[in-house]
């Protein structure tokens, strides 16, 4: 039935069925078959079966893969370290030197299947509308113009590079800065969906994707993968089978990002001290033209490594990937050497993040490195610019032990689904697309392991008030200057679910 009056959409979602799961049962059979010939053969199909789990879930039975996309990151962070053991054919316990790396294994993922459980949970209520089906999202698609929607973006990012001026660090309003740029993060993903859901001027979305890329390599944190995720997502969301030609389509992307990973992770150290010309400090002191000389100098030192710096290069890379190194050596000293904080550190990282310090005198400055330095063995010296992170998995098990941090993440895979269906329902009459635009920006915080609670936490609180308050009201705009203006009046669909 077709309702112009309508305010809000019903979506309709395929049919898990009508997924052809030949192809990906049998690569599932064969990968578990060869992880028994693993050093750590139970964790390795343990994790296989996770992610097989968490895909099959919160993908083809109908969910938008940005859910994907929040529970892979996780996943890796948890499980990598497991293949890191397997390369080079050692257990998870000779892997870190704490001797203590299986049981944090299965502290860390028991604690991802209670945020898998919690967000499954939390959205069992909107299982039939959470995701559209593909035709309905091709008819929204098709409502938006697309050289609009290049246009606000272009606006956008230079309002963000303005603002970014004009208010400096240490100003109050600096943190509206950053998360004024989820708008610009939003249409990115806009742009994406909108091409692989219609098709149109391909060349327009590879150019702005090319640029995004190139420009992104100005950047001291390797912000490359922004582009990259923005185009996995994209591409799958009108994904509804795996197929011998999906593979093929897609693997030179997935290989392609295991270029670059590689190839950040090699020149990394020099890259870094290049931009800050040695400086101490996250700072950038050169040019975009002489930043990018110098990452295609460097990255062709990198390709031309001879194999044994290709296998420093592979180690570095599965221990940046996986997180438990940090947690295992945590796992060793809690509570043998320091007791469990039986809920305070958790009050603590609430209390800092809620509490403005106006109201708080005394909050003091967060440091990471002397919370890790507290709860394992690491000691940095001086060095305070680098990044350290317990990760909150971490610091929920440093508060409860193993049983009492399953609850804690049980209940962050619940906040997961609340901000899901906050995004839903508080954009329920925008354009779907956009809708799932806004959703990308807003669950992004909240799909990491590695980030303490307190950065963690204060990203999701402040960025889902701000893109779904302070700046609902420009996503609202925005909403009647994209539609295409050889469109009829935009029309919602009331569908109910197929069965």
């Amino acid at each position: 039935m077709l309702s112009a009056q309508h305010s809000s959409v019903a979506f309709a979602w395929g049919h898990p069925k009508s997924v052809d799961l030949g192809i990906t049962t049998g690569v599932l059979i064969l990968l578990l078959w060869l992880s028994l010939a693993t050093t750590n053969p139970l964790e390795t199909v343990w994790s296989l079966l996770l992610l097989w789990i968490s895909v099959k879930i919160f993908w083809w039975q109908g969910y938008p893969p940005i859910l994907v996309y929040a529970l892979l990151m996780p996943w890796l962070e948890v499980h990598f370290n497991v293949f890191e053991a397997n390369f080079y054919r050692v257990s998870l316990d000779d892997l870190f030197p704490s001797g203590t790396g299986r049981k944090t294994f299965w502290i860390a993922s028991t604690g991802y299947l209670a945020v898998l459980g919690g967000l499954h949970l939390g959205l069992k209520s909107l299982k039939h509308r959470i995701q559209p089906a593909k035709e309905f999202l091709q008819s929204e698609a098709l409502c938006f113009n697309q050289l609009r929607i290049v246009q606000a973006l272009i606006v956008f990012r230079l309002l963000e590079g303005l603002l970014s001026q004009v208010i400096p660090w240490g100003s109050s309003l600096r943190q509206l800065v950053t998360y004024f740029g989820g708008i610009g993060l939003s249409f990115s993903l806009l742009l994406a969906l909108h091409f692989f859901l219609t098709k149109k001027r391909p060349w327009l979305f590879f150019s702005v994707f090319v640029f995004d890329l190139v420009t992104s390599f100005y950047s001291y944190f390797g912000s490359w993968k922004g582009p990259v995720i923005i185009l996995i997502i994209g591409a799958a969301i009108s994904i509804r089978k795996i197929t011998v030609r999906q593979v093929v389509i897609y693997s030179p992307l997935l290989i392609g990002v295991l270029f670059f990973t590689l190839i950040w992770q090699a020149i990394k150290p020099e890259y870094r001290a290049f931009l800050s010309q040695n400086e101490r400090g996250q700072v950038i002191r050169v040019n975009q033209s002489d930043a990018l000389q110098k990452f295609v100098d460097l990255s062709g030192e990198a390709i031309r490594m001879d194999e044994m710096e290709r296998q420093v290069i592979f180690g570095d890379t599965f221990r940046r990937i996986g997180y438990l190194e940090y947690y295992s050596d945590a796992v060793n000293k809690v509570p043998e050497r320091i007791p469990h904080e039986h809920g305070n550190l958790l009050i603590e990282n609430l209390s800092f993040v809620l509490i403005p310090r106006f109201l708080n005198a005394d909050k003091g400055v967060k440091n990471d490195r002397l919370k890790v330095e507290k709860y394992t063995s690491y000691n940095f010296g001086k060095n305070s610019f680098s990044s350290f992170s317990l990760g909150h998995y971490c610091e929920a098990y440093i508060d409860w032990g193993w049983g009492g941090s399953l609850v804690q993440l049980l209940l962050y895979g619940l906040l997961g689904a609340f901000l899901v269906k906050a995004t839903y329902r508080r954009c329920k009459t925008l354009n779907a697309v956009l809708m799932l635009s806004i959703l990308f920006c807003v669950i992004n915080p909240w799909g990491t392991m590695q980030q303490d609670f307190i950065t963690m936490f204060g990203r999701v609180t402040w960025n889902t008030l701000c893109q779904l308050f302070i700046f609902y009201p420009v996503y609202k705009w925005l909403n009647s200057f994209l539609k295409a203006q050889s469109s009829r009046e935009h029309i919602k669909l009331d569908v109910l679910p197929s069965h």
